[in-house]
């Protein structure tokens, strides 16, 4: 999850301090038009969220701040190095998209006591670039900006509608079996002791289904990709764990392993392009799960 207050959060309050300047009055207008979903369901300003990962957002909210209505705010400053560096993250850049492999670690988007995030470095890159999907703070992987307003509208609309496909790379504790198959317990989130985090078959569990894939036997660890059909707020996570297999790192659901970082990987986007074609975007592993591979004599550019 990328940087939220431990409470949940007003979306009304989450997307005024995301974009300065939005009125209230017009924020209320897009929700009653369907135009912010939470869950991929319509949602009210009250709505209350965990995951910057629920929201879709089928607008650019930009283009409905006036420049007389933005506030004074403070501007993340964003040095030489860091632009230089991000600049080495981009895979793919055209006239229409930006896609960058983002490390683990780096959150996508500011929040409350996030001081450096992609989306103020990248503006720097290029003041058009906008972001249409966001991914966990501590995950890896394909992140997609667009750099025009029809093609973030665009980009938008097929995340919100399920029409990316997205493979995710984990390497989990145990051996996967059978190598193969679909996880479809419901899951939602519940207070657990002080805390919320998701659990199956809660109260408030709703559908989700995950088909995974083995493909690499590490000694007592297997690497995996997983494709999430629904969204669900730490869909993979919770799946994995829930089936015996918990993400290496992943302390929040029941990784064992100590002193690891999260190793769970945006591995492949995929979606169809306006004029008919298709664009596949592929982000090869993070260093540490690189490693974590090698360690156990696999090869990280040689699974097929």
């Amino acid at each position: 999850m990328s940087e939220f207050p431990s409470n949940l959060t007003r979306l009304d309050r989450l997307l005024r301090r995301l974009y300065p300047g939005l009125t209230q009055g017009i924020l209320e207008k897009l929700l009653r038009t369907k135009k912010i979903l939470v869950d991929g369901k319509p949602a009210k300003s009250s709505t209350r969220i965990e995951s910057e990962e629920q929201l879709r957002i089928l607008v650019d909210l930009a283009a409905y701040i006036t420049p007389e209505s933005k506030p004074a705010k403070r501007i993340m400053t964003v040095s030489k190095e860091d632009l230089k560096w991000a600049e080495s993250l981009i895979m793919w850049e055209d006239d229409d998209l930006i896609a960058l492999n983002k490390p683990q670690g780096l959150a996508v988007q500011g929040g409350t006591g996030t001081k450096r995030h992609l989306d103020a470095i990248m503006k720097v890159y290029n003041p058009q670039a906008r972001l249409v999907h966001r991914i966990d703070k501590d995950t890896s992987g394909v992140l997609v900006m667009a750099k025009t307003i029809p093609m973030a509208q665009y980009l938008t609309h097929l995340f919100a509608n399920h029409g990316v496909e997205k493979i995710y790379r984990a390497i989990v504790e145990g051996n996967v079996r059978p190598a193969q198959g679909v996880i479809d317990f419901p899951i939602g989130k519940e207070m657990v002791g002080n805390k919320e985090k998701m659990v199956v078959n809660g109260p408030h569990a709703r559908p989700a289904e995950t088909k995974y894939m083995l493909r690499k036997k590490l000694d007592t660890f297997s690497l995996v990709d997983c494709w999430p059909k629904s969204g669900r707020t730490h869909q993979i996570r919770v799946h994995l764990s829930e089936s015996g297999w918990p993400i290496v790192g992943d302390y929040k659901y029941g990784a064992t392993i100590k002193n690891q970082t999260l190793h769970l990987h945006a591995y492949q986007l995929s979606f169809p392009l306006q004029d008919g074609g298709k664009m596949v975007i592929t982000a090869p592993l993070s260093e540490h799960m690189a490693d974590m591979m090698r360690h156990f004599g696999a090869d990280p550019d040689k699974i097929e």
